[in-house]
């Protein structure tokens, strides 16, 4: 859609809309207050070259770090998340419900100015919403080859007729 439509739609749906809806709809300070509360905005965007250019603005964080899988099989939930370079020691997690959290920090492999930087370091926070509720204690995790891998087993409730009074 090019912008002049865009705009188009936008005037007429302020025909029908009376409030100060599209105002809210572009307005970022609930979600930048929303991240604050939830996430460590301070984090190093783990995707940035460290060497940026002085007149960019620093990016937030990405919330898509690391790159993972879930899969849900007839007993259990499997989460595998992308990690190389980061040692088990320098990883956290921790479960709320179905709210996974997965935080890191990487361990340098050679200390030096990066010439070009592709592969993703930095610290990372991560919130992941879970298909199944779990808590901690049935979360199983093991760092094997740069693969975070977590599972647990699913938990299946008998149906039960409820009385009507």
């Amino acid at each position: 859609m090019d912008f002049d439509k865009l705009m188009q739609w936008m005037e007429f749906a302020k025909k029908y809309q009376t409030n100060d809806f599209w105002n809210g709809v572009f307005d970022q300070t609930a979600f930048n207050e929303f991240m604050k509360e939830n996430m460590d905005m301070n984090v190093q965007d783990s995707h940035q070259a460290p060497h940026q250019a002085p007149h960019q603005a620093p990016q937030p964080p990405r919330s898509n770090f690391p790159p993972i899988d879930i899969y849900v099989t007839p007993h259990e939930i499997i989460i595998i998340a992308d990690l190389p370079g980061y040692l088990k020691e320098n990883l956290h997690v921790s479960v709320s419900g179905s709210r996974l959290l997965l935080k890191g920090s990487p361990h340098p492999l050679i200390t030096g100015q990066p010439v070009v930087q592709e592969r993703p370091s930095g610290d990372f926070n991560r919130i992941i919403e879970l298909p199944e509720p779990t808590d901690a204690h049935h979360l199983r995790a093991k760092f094997e080859n740069g693969l975070l891998i977590l599972s647990y087993h699913r938990q299946f409730f008998q149906e039960e007729r409820i009385h009507i009074e």
